[in-house]
């Protein structure tokens, strides 16, 4: 009986796996990736008036000399604002202060507050608009010539450190093409 026992068993495992209908093997196609090159810039040297990009540079001066008025309203308000707050501090350090005076230097204060926020403000969004318009045409002559820069020079990946921060950890002084790209940028756009 123990000898039918132990032959039935593999007429048993024929039997089940010989029902079961044939599935079809998986075969995985692994995609060769090919060796690639890998660079970085830094697009914060663009800026730098000896050696960054020559348009660039120009155009930023520009804004900097066009809205040098407004900048200077708001250094003097906020010079403004900080001589009150002194003459604040000592009427409030006096023996007997003054209350209305106390008041009335914080509402001159206070309206020079609002008006340097105003004026902040309107700033802000002029600069903005005219940084647009001077430095737009340049930013997409730049992003089109940096790809035809890596392209040219077979980089595969390329990263900008600037937009990067800290993520970059170690890095090989080869792989910085920011002063090629620059070079090659300012001889094809004196």
């Amino acid at each position: 009986m123990k000898f039918f026992r132990l032959l039935a068993l593999p007429v048993l495992a024929t039997a089940l796996t010989a029902s079961l209908p044939a599935q079809p093997v998986k075969t995985t196609v692994v995609k060769a990736v090919e060796p690639s090159r890998v660079a970085y810039i830094n697009s914060n040297a663009f800026l730098e008036p000896a050696t960054g990009i020559k348009q660039l540079v120009k155009v930023s001066q520009a804004l900097e000399l066009e809205f040098s008025a407004q900048q200077g309203e708001i250094a003097l308000l906020q010079e403004k604002i900080r001589t009150i707050v002194g003459e604040l501090t000592k009427l409030r350090a006096d023996a007997k202060p003054d209350a209305k005076a106390i008041e009335d230097k914080q509402n001159a204060g206070l309206a020079l507050q609002q008006q340097l926020q105003t004026k902040g403000q309107a700033l802000q969004q002029a600069e903005g608009q005219r940084q647009q318009e001077l430095q737009g045409p340049v930013s997409a002559e730049i992003s089109k010539e940096l790809h035809t820069f890596t392209q040219e020079r077979d980089v595969t990946l390329l990263f900008d450190l600037a937009k990067l921060a800290d993520a970059l950890i170690d890095a090989k002084p080869e792989a910085d093409l920011t002063a090629d790209f620059i070079a090659y940028y300012n001889a094809k756009h004196p």
